[in-house]
Parts: C-alpha cells; sequence; structure tokens
C-alpha cells in the first residue's frame, strides 16, 4: 500500500517476475532463489489491474476454454468441468455462467478474471489494484473473496491505493511504501501503535488507512527516512541469525524439500502444443462468429470496389486501343489487396497484446500456437475477399480467359498474403498510433518500384529495393502474365489507321517489363512472407519474456 508513485506496482510486477527489466536484487520462495526457470512460474499467477478478458465469449465458454488449457488432457473431461463448477460456484458467478463476459459488471469481471487463474490451483495470486473501477459493495466482495481465498491455503499478494476502514481491517499483513521505501511492514492490526511508537498518533475515529496515506506522503511532520530506518531495525531484531543457526539450517533444507516436492506434484500438465493450437483455433472461429459484422463489411468492401473498378476499366483488358487503362486497373488491383491485406490485421496485436500478455506469462499457452492459430484463421478469409474482389472485376474488364486467370490470382492472392504478413510484423513491433501511419507508408514506398519507377531509372543506391518489393514481384508478375507468354495480337478499332498496342510484346518492352522469371517472382514473395512471420514470432517473444 502506499500513496500513487510510490512503486506499489512496480515492487509487485518484479515479486510477480511480471517485469524485472532494470531492477536487480533477489526472490525468494520459502527460502529458494527464484530463477527464471519454467518451474518457479507455476507458483503464481498474475492479474492486472484491468481486467483484460475475451469479451467475445460467455464466462462458462472463457472458464473451459482455460480449463482445458492450463489442465490439459492428461485429466478427464469430466474433472475439467468439474473444476469450472467449482471454481464458478466459489466465485458466485456461478448465475452468469451464459452471460457474455462483455455484458458482466464490474465486479463480476474481476471476479471471472481471478476464476480463469484459480483452476490451475496457483499457491500464490499476485493481484494489481483488485479494487480499482468498483463501487464500495463490489470492493468488499472483491476483498472478501481474496480473504476466503487466503484462508484455504493461498498466499494472495496485492496493491491497493485507499482502502475504507472495513476493507483495511480484512488484510493480514500490510507492507507500506513512500518514495520508493518501505516505511511499514507487519501486520494490519500493529500498524497504529508502531506509528504512535514514532509520535504519529493517529486522531481519534479516523481510518487507520487514510491516516497512513497522510504520513506516506509527508503530513504530520512526517519524516519518511526515520519511518525506514524504523522498519530495517525491527527486521534486523527479527532476523537473529546467530541464534541456533543448526536449527535455521534445517528449516532452510525443509522449506527447499517441501518446494521440490511441490513443483514435481502440483496441477496437471498443460494441453500438448497441437492441442493448444487446435483450442485457440477453436476459441478464435467462435469469437469471429459473433462479430461477423467486422468480416462482412470486409467482404462486402472487396465486392463493392470490384463493382466500382469493374465499370470503371469496363472491357479495358481486350483491347489494344485501352492497354493503359487496363494497366492502371492491374496497379490498383495490387494497391487494394495490398492494403486491405496489410491493415486489416496491423491492429491485431496493438489491440490484444494485455490479454495475450496476460494469458502467456500465465502459461495458458505457447507463443508459436497462438500465432499460428491466429494466421490461419485470417488467411482464408483474406483469400475469400481477393476471390471475391477479382472475380467480379476480372470479368468486368475482359481479362483473358484461358490459364492467365489463374496467374493472376496466384500472384494477386499472394501479394495480399505477403502484405498481411507485413501487417503482423508492423503491429507487433510498433505502438497503435504508429502502426496506423506506417503501415501505408510501407505499402506506398514498396509500390513506387516498377510502376512509378523502372530498374533502370532507379537510382543505384535503391536497386535493392526493387529487389525485395513484394509488390513489385506481383505487380510484374500479374502484367507478364496478361501481357506476355505469347499471347496473340490484341483486338484494334476498326476507325483506327495505326494501332500501336496490337503486339503486346511490345507494352511489355515499353515498360520494361520483359524476361520475367514468374517462379522467382513468387519465391520473392514467398521469401518475404516467410521472414516477416518468422520476425512477427521472434519480436513478439521478445516482448513477452524480455521483460
Amino acid at each position: 500500500m502506499g500513496p500513487s508513485g510510490a512503486g506499489k506496482s512496480t515492487l509487485l510486477n518484479i515479486l510477480a517476475g511480471f517485469i524485472t527489466k532494470g531492477s536487480a536484487g533477489d526472490v525468494m520462495y520459502n527460502d529458494v532463489f527464484r530463477d527464471n526457470s519454467p518451474r518457479f512460474r507455476k507458483f503464481s499467477a498474475y492479474i492486472t489491474q484491468d481486467e483484460e478478458l475475451r469479451l467475445g465469449l460467455t464466462v462458462t465458454e472463457a472458464m473451459t476454454f482455460a480449463a482445458n488449457l492450463k489442465l490439459g488432457y492428461s485429466v478427464s473431461h469430466a474433472y475439467k468441468k468439474k473444476k469450472v463448477v467449482e471454481t464458478l460456484e466459489l466465485l458466485g458467478l456461478d448465475v452468469c455462467n451464459h452471460t457474455m463476459t462483455s455484458r458482466l459488471s464490474g465486479g463480476q469481471k474481476k471476479r471471472l478474471a481471478i476464476a480463469l487463474e484459480l483452476l490451475s490451483n496457483p499457491p500464490i495470486l499476485f493481484l494489481d489494484e483488485p479494487t480499482t473501477g468498483l463501487d464500495s459493495s463490489s470492493c468488499t466482495q472483491t476483498v472478501s473473496l481474496l480473504k476466503r481465498l487466503a484462508q484455504e491455503g493461498r498466499t494472495i499478494v496485492c496493491t491497493i491505493h485507499q482502502p475504507s476502514a472495513l476493507l483495511f481491517e480484512i488484510f493480514d499483513k500490510l507492507y507500506a511504501i513512500s518514495l520508493g521505501k518501505c516505511i511499514y511492514n507487519g501486520k494490519v492490526s500493529e500498524l497504529i501503535p508502531h506509528l504512535s511508537s514514532l509520535g504519529l498518533d493517529c486522531p481519534p475515529y479516523h481510518n487507520p488507512a487514510d491516516f497512513l496515506m497522510e504520513v506516506a506522503i509527508g503530513e504530520h511532520g512526517t519524516d519518511i527516512d526515520l519511518l525506514a530506518r524504523a522498519v530495517k531495525n525491527t527486521e534486523l531484531k527479527e532476523l537473529d541469525y546467530d541464534k541456533d543457526k543448526k536449527l535455521l539450517d534445517d528449516k532452510v533444507a525443509w522449506k527447499k524439500s517441501l518446494m521440490s516436492s511441490y513443483l514435481d506434484e502440483m496441477s496437471p500438465l498443460p494441453a500438448a502444443m497441437v492441442m493448444q493450437f487446435l483450442l485457440l483455433y477453436k476459441r478464435n472461429l467462435l469469437e469471429n462468429k459473433r462479430g461477423y459484422v467486422y468480416l462482412l463489411n470486409r467482404l462486402l468492401a472487396h465486392i463493392l470496389v470490384g463493382l466500382l473498378f469493374g465499370y470503371l476499366y469496363k472491357g479495358v483488358g481486350s483491347k489494344a486501343n485501352t492497354v493503359l487503362g487496363n494497366y492502371v486497373y492491374l496497379y490498383g488491383t495490387v494497391l487494394l489487396l495490398v492494403y486491405t491485406g496489410k491493415m486489416s490485421v496491423t491492429l491485431s496485436f496493438p489491440l490484444e497484446m494485455k490479454i495475450l500478455t496476460r494469458e502467456h506469462f500465465n502459461r495458458w499457452y505457447r507463443l508459436s500456437p497462438y500465432l499460428l492459430s491466429l494466421i490461419l484463421i485470417e488467411i482464408p478469409f483474406q483469400i475469400l475477399c481477393c476471390w471475391a474482389y477479382i472475380l467480379i472485376s476480372y470479368y468486368l474488364t475482359e481479362q483473358p480467359e484461358d490459364f492467365r486467370i489463374f496467374l493472376f490470382v496466384l500472384f494477386a492472392t499472394s501479394s495480399a498474403l505477403c502484405a498481411q504478413a507485413w501487417g503482423y510484423f508492423i503491429g507487433a513491433t510498433t505502438p497503435l498510433k504508429i502502426a496506423v501511419f506506417i503501415g501505408p507508408v510501407i505499402a506506398c514506398m514498396f509500390s513506387i518500384f516498377g510502376f512509378c519507377i523502372t530498374y533502370v531509372n532507379t537510382p543505384f543506391y535503391f536497386r535493392w529495393m526493387h529487389f525485395v518489393s513484394y509488390y513489385r514481384a506481383g505487380f510484374h508478375g500479374i502484367v507478364y502474365s496478361t501481357y506476355g507468354l505469347q499471347r496473340n495480337a490484341l483486338k484494334c478499332p476498326e476507325d483506327e489507321e495505326y494501332c500501336h498496342y496490337s503486339n503486346p510484346q511490345k507494352f511489355l518492352e515499353e515498360m520494361d517489363i520483359v524476361d520475367v522469371d514468374l517462379v522467382s517472382n513468387v519465391s520473392v514473395i514467398v521469401a518475404i512472407w516467410c521472414v516477416m512471420h518468422t520476425a512477427t514470432y521472434l519480436s513478439l517473444w521478445f516482448r513477452l519474456t524480455k521483460r
């Protein structure tokens, strides 16, 4: 407990191992030093101040997915179902089993966040400001619940800002902080006598928690350094290492043995990676099904733009005098699919990074099955949007109806999926406000090559971008497959004496799109797709583990 900025959340993050970057020192469980081993991560669960929940699931669905992920399949389905029911009853959530998480009250969301972590029965629960945003009734219910969990044998460690007198008395032990220093460490019932011994008398009928806050911010003539020294002196008196050292050594050895035994015999193993992927994929499908309006809007947008482009460039694909118009249509097609493929997923990680951080830190699943389940949900839908657009615009613009349509679909779809991989990477590495800006900028930059400027006219120090531009590879692949590969002469208007582009090869030569190796272009797109997804994984892994 302490005033704002005292260091409560920072200390809690370090104790839980949630954020340790920039800190030094040792954390011990029962006199055993905690390291970065996954074995010690089993000991605790961390519940953040803002309860980040999957709002598209019901309470029972959220608990069932969590039970299958955390308890795995080494235990029976009946056991997991019983565990879910018991936990919901324990936390008073059994009355809202089928209520959508988005419709829960603030107190119910807090309790659901706790229930999700209790499924694996961690002996230690860390909670950051569990009463924030709750009314007095919900605060009392939440803190009373934590008290009951502690009485069942768990250790509950939480930060709290300024509780009422009633809530303050519920806590067993208080660690008070001011300016990053401990000013009290002991039982709640002994706080007032301790302060009185230092000349700080709490007025009658005054909330002890309020008085402590006043002391912590320097009121009543408080000397923070004096309070900190008093705490250290008290601790030194209690830690008399010279007294009965053999008994202390035996006690430490017993605690280490107990710790090792508990680590080996605690909750069941979590689900295997394949099952994690299947569970996460199923959860994503369910959430997308309920959020179908967003997906339907994306599909309708592609259909409408397909109709718009189709009628704007109607019939340009079969005539010699409209080759330049068709060239612009092909460019616009790739640009549209690249932008929609990239921007539709750019916000995926910024918007749910807090949920991912909590679930991953609390050992719900590994990163690889999570990322794979997310990508494999988006790929089929992006392909559907691409094909809906192509089906309409390709027919209306009268593109060649032979094997070239398959090459058109191949390059258009692969370019969109490669842009999607870029979108994931940008979302995983940049903040929200930067992501929505840098995504279009990168797409625009790569679209310059192959359309706005040829390779010959590109300055020497920018030519490397010509080769790594997936947009250039896709666009050139589409143009060459449309007008190259020994295409027959194009139809010319009967009233024109001279038809410049009746031979499509002449157009390719003027656009510097000759001798295009389609296999190499596809390989470039696939290679960049793989590189960007790998970079996304590594970026997320670094953000989640190097904290």
